[in-house]
């Protein structure tokens, strides 16, 4: 028998200790492995799902050699920016299994600390990242950033780089959309692969290309995430046993490309997955001490009944009737529908924050009193479309008796609502909100509504029924005080236990880089009101902010 390499033991050495680790493991002496490089790390470093003892972080040690299999990798984490207190380090292993994504479940930390964490392989370290717990007993202010909708094809993500600047968030929290699985080439940027995504090796590569992009990067490495999926992270429009953009005679058997497409968000996003022999199941809740508790549902992939039929079949312009009122259709599923009641009748936080894919909120083409069963609504993609689901919510809002704020992506616009089951019943009050029993927030897209058109005659006729299309919602809709359909951008919730405020921040446009943006507006709802008031401004930074990556 040849005498071993030191290939062979680094192989050795890595194929005895698994890839996702808790807390301290072996003491691998000064965090790396040591002597040459085994991999690079070209796709940054992440944290997310944070609590109060423990965080996971990520990265993707993309091999030197493309015949590896199996590589060894260190990790550390430090409770200052320069590394040299440290907190805890272990070694883990990147494989082709997982795409040679690693990702560490690091436990016995601090509550309410941030913490420099790095991940190295012989010589080569990856980027330093920055991470923070969460707060347990008494918290007197929370800041988060709400984003959703980053296509890639559609443009740059200044967004994002915006609020990785930030430096006062306790987490930014996406609300689903992080990847689109179009093939889109004559956009912004080309989509790799440069087809529609359906295989596993398809998810991978799209993740790949995305998690290159600096301002990703740099977002990841300052906050950590708090994610959930939408539809594009699997396919246009998905529901529990299918999607409207997935075809069975060209892209093959659903049920496969929703498998292939929940393993790959698994290994390229930093989430702790709730049960690793059902990826479908990702909403969980996450305790910010008396302050907040985050409640991030599902209501896409794992409950959701196929859309009902609408009038001429787009989706848009039905009323409550037939399949529509039938008590029996979900949008979260049962098991899901009952977790979320049991954690509104248990919280005690100030503030109840529903992390939400689609608008809640009716919407409505024509308007008129429940009773009436005249309503038009828009969209029968949205909890519209199952009403009698969204009747079960509300009263689990109610009798929680709490503060309920519903946070929202995918429209790629921005929404503030009322939330109120009839808003053109007179027991609803557009003047002083009462009748109202939560408020809900929808922000707009990252990328995906792309730049607003300017500088020709086209665009003034667009302006001309942005503003007929706003005239309209708000005389349908009573309960909607905010709306804008015209910029990406991004959320700010700044919350005290005396009221959650959110401001709607916008950049002018996603088509080439920019460092431009701009404070849309403030809406803000009072402990105790269930209803929105028009805020004064921006909030102020908070001044014990961390230090930032370096």
């Amino acid at each position: 028998m040849p005498p071993l390499s030191r290939r062979d033991l680094l192989k050795t050495a890595a194929a005895l200790v698994p890839a996702s680790l808790g807390g301290c493991a072996d003491d691998p002496g000064d965090g790396t492995v040591g002597g040459a490089a085994l991999a690079r790390f070209d796709h940054g470093v992440a944290s997310g799902d944070p609590t109060a003892d423990a965080v996971i972080l990520w990265t993707r040690a993309t091999p030197r050699d493309a015949g590896e299999t199996r590589l060894p990798v260190d990790w550390l984490i430090t409770s200052d920016p320069a590394l040299r207190e440290v907190v805890a380090r272990g070694r883990a292993t990147a494989d082709a299994a997982r795409d040679y994504t690693v990702k560490v479940d690091v436990a016995g930390l601090a509550p309410g600390t941030t913490y420099w964490y790095r991940f190295a392989s012989g010589e080569v370290a990856s980027p330093v990242g920055r991470t923070r717990t969460a707060p347990v007993g008494t918290v007197d202010r929370l800041r988060f950033a709400f984003v959703t909708c980053s296509d890639y094809s559609r443009g740059y993500y200044n967004v994002y780089r915006r609020v990785a600047e930030r430096r006062d968030l306790q987490a930014v929290v996406h609300l689903g959309d992080y990847l689109y699985e179009n093939g889109r080439q004559d956009g912004v940027r080309p989509q790799n692969p440069p087809r529609e995504t359906v295989s596993l090796g398809d998810y991978r590569t799209r993740y790949a290309t995305l998690r290159r992009d600096g301002d990703l990067q740099e977002l990841h490495r300052q906050h950590p995430m708090i994610w959930v999926w939408d539809d594009h992270e699997v396919a246009n429009n998905a529901w529990r046993d299918g999607a409207e953009a997935h075809d069975p005679a060209t892209e093959g058997d659903y049920r496969a490309r929703r498998a292939a497409a929940f393993q790959a968000a698994h290994e390229w996003l930093p989430i702790r997955t709730p049960d690793a022999r059902d990826l479908s199941r990702i909403y969980r809740r996450f305790r910010y001490g008396d302050l907040l508790d985050l409640l991030m549902i599902d209501a896409r992939q794992v409950g959701r009944d196929q859309p009902a039929d609408s009038l001429g079949g787009t989706g848009a312009g039905f009323r409550q009737t037939g399949a529509y009122a039938d008590p029996a259709r979900q949008m979260l599923g049962a098991e899901q529908e009952r977790w979320l009641g049991e954690q509104l009748a248990t919280s005690t936080a100030r503030w109840r924050g529903i992390g939400n894919q689609v608008y809640f909120s009716p919407l409505k083409l024509l308007g008129a009193p429940r009773a009436t069963n005249l309503s038009l609504f828009v969209s029968n993609d949205k909890w519209d479309g199952y009403e009698p689901a969204r009747d079960r919510v509300l009263a689990m809002i109610e009798a929680s008796r709490g503060n309920v704020v519903v946070m929202t992506g995918d429209a790629h616009e921005t929404y503030a609502f009322d939330i109120t089951p009839d808003p053109n019943s007179p027991n609803y009050d557009a003047l002083t909100g009462d009748g109202s029993r939560a408020v809900e927030f929808v922000v707009t897209s990252t990328t995906s509504r792309g730049d607003a058109p300017v500088g020709d005659s086209i665009s003034g006729l667009l302006e001309r029924l942005q503003s007929g299309a706003e005239n309209l919602l708000r005389l349908t809709n009573p309960h909607l005080k905010h709306f804008n359909n015209r910029l990406n951008g991004y959320a700010l919730a700044d919350i005290t236990p005396a009221r959650w405020q959110t401001e709607f921040w916008t950049v002018p446009l996603v088509s080439r880089p920019s460092r431009e943006q701009a404070l849309d507006a403030v809406w803000l709802t009072l402990d105790g009101s269930q209803r929105l008031s028009r805020g004064d401004g921006a909030s102020a930074p908070m001044a014990d902010a961390p230090p930032p990556a370096p």
